[in-house]
Order: C-alpha cells, then sequence, then structure tokens
C-alpha cells in the first residue's frame, strides 16, 4: 500500500476526528479525557506516520514531528505540574497524538494551532467566567478543534 502525501493527511484528519468525536463529549461533561481513547490515536497516527515512512522515505518530517511531540509534551507536563487544576494529566496526554498529527503534515502551523487553542479557551474561559461565575473549562475540545482546523485548512 503506498500512501500519498494527501492522503496521509486525510488519515490524519480522519484519527483526529474519531478522538474528538470520542473526547470533547467526554470532557464536556465529565471534565475527564478517555486515556484508552488518547492511547489508541496515538498508536493510530504512529502507524499513518510508519507507513508513510516506509513509502516517502522522509526521515527529517518524522523527526521534527517527535521533537515538535517532545517539546508541546513537555511544556504542556510542566504546566501540569505547577498547577494541576488548571490543566489536567489528560490534556498532557491529549497534545502527544495531536502535536505528531499537526507538526507531521504541517510542522509549520504547530504554533498557530496552539494559538488557536489558547484563544478560544480564553474566550470560551471569559464569556462562562462572565456569564455564569464558573473559573474552569474543559480545555480538550479547544486541543481538538483547533488540530483539526489546522490540519483540514492546511490540506
Amino acid at each position: 500500500m503506498t500512501l500519498t502525501p494527501h492522503l496521509t493527511h486525510m488519515l490524519l484528519i480522519g484519527v483526529v476526528g474519531v478522538l474528538s468525536a470520542w473526547q470533547i463529549p467526554l470532557d464536556v461533561r465529565r471534565r475527564v479525557l478517555s486515556r484508552r481513547a488518547t492511547g489508541s490515536a496515538t498508536f493510530a497516527v504512529l502507524v499513518v506516520m510508519v507507513v508513510d515512512l516506509s513509502v516517502t522515505r522522509q526521515i527529517e518530517r518524522a523527526r521534527m514531528a517527535f521533537i515538535w511531540s517532545l517539546a508541546v509534551g513537555g511544556l504542556y507536563l510542566s504546566l501540569n505540574r505547577v498547577s494541576p487544576k488548571s490543566l489536567g494529566f489528560g490534556d498532557v496526554l491529549l497534545v502527544v497524538p495531536l502535536t505528531l498529527a499537526v507538526s507531521y503534515v504541517a510542522g509549520e502551523y504547530v504554533l498557530m494551532w496552539q494559538l488557536l487553542a489558547a484563544g478560544s479557551a480564553a474566550t470560551h474561559g471569559l464569556v462562562v467566567r462572565v456569564t455564569r461565575g464558573m473559573s474552569l473549562i474543559p480545555f480538550g475540545p479547544h486541543l481538538l478543534g483547533a488540530a483539526w482546523l489546522v490540519l483540514v485548512f492546511s490540506l
């Protein structure tokens, strides 16, 4: 089986879409993310990458995806350690497959993805604070939605 860059991109959009369909309702309702779903998505992203690499041999692209994943994951882990109530460990785990997917197909948009997620979460948090007096919102939906948008619009 040979993967074209377009097919690889579409498969990763699909993985993020399925993960979003599972995780967003869970995080909104219960403020928890499924580690099993996140682990399965990480495995699926890695499989797509390995199959693509077996055809394209673009090792540098994969290397950069792993570097981005370590950097973003490390940043989120640090934030979780400083303030676990503000950023849960489920969010730390969630950024791994999302960073791999985004950076593998569009490494130049990783920062844009993070800005979209943070900006939409900040807006959501402000609206919820003003209208309901609540101070915490689920961050997973913002990470997932922003990753999906970046993947779709970078196609």
